[in-house]
């Protein structure tokens, strides 16, 4: 049995009897349209993204611990920091700079040939305009370019490989490369951290940690993630940034490979830390690059931090240097 039940319209729709109609719940229509309306406010920026990191102020680590003094007095070394999008917190780690640091940049292209009827044409022009570098080979190919048509519409013929076999002649097939697109950058950096005291043990640990932490995600929810915090890599000599190793653009930590004691296997009496730590640290910029983001001119040497057309820069570097020769670490 089933009845018929109005809709308040005047239309009727068929709804079997025993069937319990579901009610949509009060509000569920207005929190829709306001997912709807966040998700575009987010989308055009109106919205202010999630912060990737939490952090009370600014969280400095150094190895070796004569890093903390010796910056300023011109060692080299290497900067990772990991900031709040709009927040003043961040986890600042200063590291000696390794040796063999490499840069990887490359382009992907791909081949197409143009074919036997661009040839075909330079043929017909060069001969109908009285060309006298046409050769008796040029007439030869163009007919296995006719042959090749034959062969090709289903006949089973194999006329212009047999026939070029036998003259020694084959068709320029003119191919050309085309470009797709660029390789986003990676980075790879290996250090090792071997204390020579109990700061240095601790600091050792602090990097290590702070490193893991910053590579995952965070649940901000049920089923929300917020990404990773991007990470500003910098070289620094005398003080400055280095204008002669690579300009690196904020990137993601993608790998971390840790190895406690690899040459021993003791541990500190009292602690039980590793003698030493080795870490091997795996970056990917976020995005990939055109020449301006690096060169903004084409006769520019030096390459900028900022990204071309606006965008995020890489930003507060030569501040910490700064804090950091004035002894405000944390």
């Amino acid at each position: 049995m089933a009845q018929d039940a109005g809709d308040g319209t005047g239309r009727q729709a068929y709804v079997p009897r025993n069937t319990t109609q579901q009610k949509i719940p009060q509000g569920a229509v207005e929190e829709s349209v306001n997912v709807t309306e966040e998700l575009k406010n987010l989308y055009t920026g109106l919205v202010k993204p999630s912060e990737r990191i939490d952090l009370d102020g600014t969280h400095k680590f150094y190895f070796p611990e004569t890093l903390r003094d010796g910056a300023s007095q011109g060692y080299p070394f290497m900067r990772f920091c990991a900031k709040q999008i709009e927040g003043k917190g961040k986890a600042v780690v200063y590291l000696y700079q390794p040796p063999g640091v490499g840069v990887s940049d490359g382009a992907n292209y791909n081949t197409f040939d143009l074919g036997s009827l661009k040839g075909g044409l330079d043929f017909a022009k060069r001969a109908l305009g009285g060309s006298t570098n046409v050769t008796r080979e040029d007439v030869y190919a163009a007919g296995l370019i006719s042959k090749n048509k034959i062969a090709s519409s289903g006949s089973g013929l194999n006329i212009r490989s047999k026939a070029a076999l036998k003259a020694g002649i084959a068709v320029n097939p003119y191919t050309r490369q085309s470009f797709e697109g660029v390789n986003i950058r990676t980075y790879s950096f290996s250090f090792k951290l071997v204390p020579e005291s109990e700061v240095e043990t601790r600091e050792a640990r602090n990097i290590e940690r702070t490193f893991r932490k910053f590579l995952y995600p965070k649940r901000t929810g049920q089923v929300a993630l917020t990404y990773p915090p991007l990470f500003d890599i910098d070289f620094y000599s005398e003080g400055r940034i280095n204008q002669y190793m690579p300009n690196i653009k904020p990137c993601y930590l993608t790998g971390m490979e840790t190895t406690f004691n690899e040459t021993a296997n003791t541990m500190f009496k009292g602690t039980g830390a590793p003698i030493e730590i080795g870490i091997t640290l795996s970056f990917t910029e976020e995005r990939a690059l055109v020449r301006q983001d690096l060169y903004p001119k084409d006769s520019d040497i030096i390459e900028t931090d900022k990204y071309y057309g606006g965008g995020v820069p890489s930003e507060f570097k030569q501040d910490d240097v700064e804090d950091k020769s004035n002894g405000d670490s944390k």
